[in-house]
């Protein structure tokens, strides 16, 4: 069963990271698109974010809690916890939550907001939606390093 919530939990990781690629270099595609078409461009971001970044991010953090507990609860677990595993569950959590409690909802609220009749508000959830990613895709790539430079 293990090897199970492995492959969900890497299955997972490589949907939300993934997906989180594309929405930025779809983001700064965008760029250089007239305001006319940041409607469809951020609809586009949005199946992004509800077919891969929070399922994949979802199934992260489910099979991620399932391996800790599996960890735990055997025979042995203080031998089995590392610094490493630790900072992987850490900042893959951080990274988690700013995912799925404030980009997800941006990433909906832009949907909503008129790129050119609402200009202002539109730029300023669009650039902290590119806070938020760049925050997260950080801690989300310390939490695989940690885990891949962990030991087995």
């Amino acid at each position: 069963m293990r090897h199970f919530w492995i492959f969900v939990h890497l299955l997972g990781f490589t949907m939300w990271m993934g997906g989180g690629l594309a929405a930025m270099f779809i983001g700064l595609g965008a760029k250089r698109e007239a305001r006319e078409s940041l409607g469809v461009i951020m609809r586009q971001l949005a199946i992004i974010y509800r077919v891969l970044v929070l399922p994949g991010t979802m199934a992260t953090v489910v099979s991620g809690l399932v391996l800790t507990l599996t960890i735990y609860g055997n025979p042995g677990a203080s031998l089995a916890v590392s610094h490493s595993l630790m900072t992987m569950q850490g900042f893959g959590l951080i990274a988690a939550v700013i995912t799925l409690v404030m980009m997800v909802p941006n990433v909906s609220k832009l949907v909503r907001i008129d790129p050119v009749t609402q200009a202002a508000q539109f730029d300023a959830i669009r650039q902290k939606q590119s806070r938020l990613g760049m925050l997260s895709g950080i801690l989300a790539m310390l939490a695989l390093i940690a885990g891949a430079l962990g030991r087995p």
